[in-house]
């Protein structure tokens, strides 16, 4: 279990790390040059090849304050090679530790929600289940992210991390959104800067794509319509906060407190990265 950076959790908890990719949002994964740049370390032996780590499964149990984990930063609940019966070990270990909220987060929510259901038992309010969708191609995860609810999902969330288009979505029965810019070593490539960030550099400065503000607007006007709690995690840039997380004079750091039971008791949250 680990402290993070990242502004919506407090822990990243990953029994298993790799992944392949399968849409536009995966192409300059971050987890993948982490892991990449670690091939061969003690961390990633097989950098981001798929390695289960059954050693991990107990350390939810083992922090005692309640807590926001994210799992899995390093990989994906729904990636089909992850055995069915190591998938039942994860959530066993959740349950064993249910004073935690845990924000499990899939592209591929059809191959999560089959599996959950043929293991045939309830799932814990515990569990905070979202997927990525950053591009207008990728909008039919949301059909399949809202039949959680077949399993009595407590929390369902969308990450539109990284935000590459504008979303045609409507966000009715999503509780949370989360909405992130593109950051990482590739802005030193021209055309990818231009294809994928949010941001453009002025005066030696990284600022917001004026031309792009309006995707961000468009989901938090949409989020506000449908009662969803939303929060705007970065513009991006080389750096997650290179430009900050002010949209129109503020941030935004909304998370799901409206629903009952939904933050873990006693957890108060720190926005990090909230200077321009």
């Amino acid at each position: 279990m680990n402290e993070t950076a990242i502004s919506w959790t407090q822990l990243t908890w990953n029994p298993m790390a790799g992944c392949t990719k399968i849409s536009e949002e995966c192409k300059h994964c971050y987890a993948e040059t982490l892991a990449e740049d670690k091939r061969g370390t003690r961390a990633f032996p097989r950098g981001f090849d798929l390695t289960i780590r059954p050693h991990k499964l107990a350390e939810p149990s083992k922090v005692k304050a309640p807590s926001l984990i994210f799992c899995n930063s390093m990989s994906d609940p729904g990636l089909a090679e992850v055995p069915d019966d190591y998938v039942d070990r994860i959530f066993d270990a959740i349950d064993s530790a249910p004073r935690h909220r845990y924000q499990m987060l899939t592209k591929r929510p059809d191959i999560l929600l089959a599996r959950l259901k043929r293991r045939g038992r309830p799932v814990s309010p515990s569990v905070w289940f979202g997927t990525t969708i950053g591009h207008p191609n990728r909008t039919a995860r949301l059909d399949s992210l809202l039949r959680f609810r077949d399993i009595d999902a407590a929390v369902l969330f969308v990450s539109a991390e990284p935000l590459l288009g504008m979303l045609p979505m409507r966000l009715d029965g999503i509780d949370w959104l989360i909405i992130g810019g593109e950051s990482g070593r590739h802005w030193s490539d021209p055309t990818e800067l231009d294809r994928r960030f949010l941001v453009r550099r002025a005066e030696g400065k990284w600022v917001p794509r004026e031309d792009r503000a309006d995707w961000i607007r468009h989901l938090r006007d949409e989020a506000d319509r449908a009662g969803c709690a939303h929060f705007f995690k970065q513009w991006g840039g080389p750096k997650p906060h290179s430009a900050g997380r002010i949209l129109d004079g503020r941030t935004h750091d909304g998370m799901p407190t409206h629903l009952a039971g939904a933050m873990p008791e006693g957890y108060r949250h720190r926005v990090r990265l909230a200077v321009a």
